[in-house]
Order: C-alpha cells, then sequence, then structure tokens
C-alpha cells in the first residue's frame, strides 16, 4: 500500500510539474491588453492615415480603392477597439507608435507609382504584423474581452493581407 501511495505522488507531482513547465512556456506568448490595444490602436491609425494618402498620392485606381477600403474598415475597426478599451479601463494611445510613424513619414512625400509601389509594400507588411498580433491575442490576450475582439476582426485583417498581396502583385508588374 506504501508502494502504490508513493507512486501516485510521484505521478501527481510529474503531471503537477509539466503543467508548471507549459504555464511557464505560456507567460512568454502572454500579452497584456494595454499591449494589444498599443499595438493594435497604432497599425489601425497607420492604416487610416496612410490610406488616406492613397486617395490623393497614387496613380492607380486599385491604389486609391484599396486606400478607401482602409480607410473605411479601420475606421470602424478602432471604434470597437475603443469600445472595447473603454469597457475594461484600458487606454486607447492617439499617436503612432516610433515605428509607424517612420514608415509613414517615408510614405508622405512619395506620389504617382513610386507612392503606388511603397503603398502596397507597406500595407502587406502592416497587414503581416497585425495578423500575427491578433492571432496571438485570441489567445493569450490577458481580459476574455480583447481576445474575443481579435477573433473577431482576424478573418478581416487577413482578407486585407490577401487584397494587400495582390495589389502589391499589381503594382511591381
Amino acid at each position: 500500500m506504501k508502494k502504490f501511495t508513493l507512486g501516485l505522488m510521484m505521478l501527481l507531482g510529474s503531471i503537477v510539474s509539466l503543467q508548471s513547465c507549459k504555464d511557464e512556456e505560456n507567460d512568454g506568448m502572454r500579452i497584456s491588453s494595454q499591449e494589444f490595444t498599443t499595438q493594435a490602436a497604432s497599425g489601425n491609425m497607420l492604416e487610416i492615415q496612410a490610406g488616406q494618402l492613397a486617395l490623393t498620392k497614387a496613380s492607380n485606381a486599385e491604389v486609391k480603392q484599396y486606400g478607401q477600403h482602409m480607410v473605411t474598415d479601420h475606421t470602424k475597426a478602432t471604434d470597437e477597439l475603443k469600445a472595447t478599451a473603454a469597457k475594461n479601463n484600458i487606454t486607447v494611445p492617439t499617436q503612432l507608435t516610433a515605428a509607424h510613424q517612420q514608415q509613414l513619414n517615408a510614405l508622405a512625400p512619395l506620389s504617382g507609382a513610386e507612392f503606388d509601389k511603397a503603398f502596397a509594400a507597406l500595407m502587406v507588411q502592416s497587414h503581416q504584423e497585425q495578423v500575427t498580433l491578433f492571432e496571438k491575442a485570441t489567445t493569450y490576450a490577458d481580459i476574455g474581452d480583447f481576445r474575443t475582439l481579435a477573433a473577431e476582426k482576424l478573418p478581416t485583417l487577413k482578407e486585407h493581407l490577401t487584397e494587400a498581396t495582390t495589389l502589391n502583385a499589381t503594382v511591381n508588374k
């Protein structure tokens, strides 16, 4: 009986130890809802402001159309992010991150075909980053409302990425 009890205790100890290791692995994946909000809001602002530039600086009609699509969709996404953040007392930034501001600054002086190519490439890169962020948040955001929001917005971001990839190929022919 003692051997059975000892064996059972060792087995339970191993299970607890393995679960602890799994939790430690997931700690590296966790994302605070504040960090998610900051990155998502900045990504939205970048795509809105770049889209607005596309309306006046692009020479390709498809680029202008995609720019308007970004303004419309990411304005709506920003409103939904703000509502979720307000509900959970999370601060939504009103300025781009330094990296996003730098990307927008590089795009702003361009026009015509040069703008079209840079805009399309930026939209691919930005949407790749946003898809990665939202995929992580669907599982690892520390507040459930943000996991839900990320899961709801992820299909649209993936669609935007596909469209941006196609647009990038078109303007680089």
